[in-house]
């Protein structure tokens, strides 16, 4: 018998109750905002399956999300390799040359048909203010384009077809 049912005999019952279930309600309170929740086991149907989750993709060539058609963040290699697998398919009339400058990092393809000089490309990061080459080129009257190659987080992904239609639109 406990001590509500010796005080208030058999209304004491209630009142015992009433009061255990209260405290057995806050002890489990406090009991899980001290450990962490375990969770909840998934009904079988929703088993994780052993594939990767599916990205969100969009029809864009830049924006948020990655695009859906090949592009420089999703092709299986380096970023050179991507742009001269471009260049080579879409630009087979096109011969290209890479070389370095001495006091910055990048890459720059330098495109000649018919043996002359028709386009420069630089393939820069984003942090690279050097516009030598760039006020060089367009004075001489040769068209020039730059890609970032660092720029995913803000959506520029070099999807194929915005290099290819780049580069389509300044030689033809």
């Amino acid at each position: 018998m406990g001590l509500f049912s010796k005080i208030l005999g058999n209304g004491g019952k209630k009142a015992e109750n009433a009061a255990m279930d209260f405290l057995n309600s806050m002890a489990k309170k406090l009991n899980d905002a001290v450990e962490p929740k375990q969770p909840a086991a998934k009904p079988a149907a929703a088993a994780p399956s052993s594939a990767a989750p599916e990205m969100i993709r969009s029809d864009e060539p830049y924006g948020e999300f990655m695009p859906k058609e090949e592009n420089q963040f999703s092709f299986n290699g380096t970023y050179q390799a991507y742009f001269e697998q471009i260049f080579r398919s879409e630009f087979a009339d096109c011969s290209f040359e890479l070389t370095h400058p001495v006091y910055y990092d990048s890459d720059i393809y330098t495109f000649f048909r018919d043996g002359k000089k028709v386009l420069v490309i630089e393939l820069m990061r984003k942090r690279c203010e050097a516009q030598k080459l760039r006020r060089d080129t367009l004075r001489s009257g040769i068209p020039y384009l730059r890609f970032y190659i660092d720029c995913s987080e803000i959506g520029w992904w070099n999807a194929r077809s915005y290099v290819v239609g780049k580069i389509r639109g300044a030689i033809g």
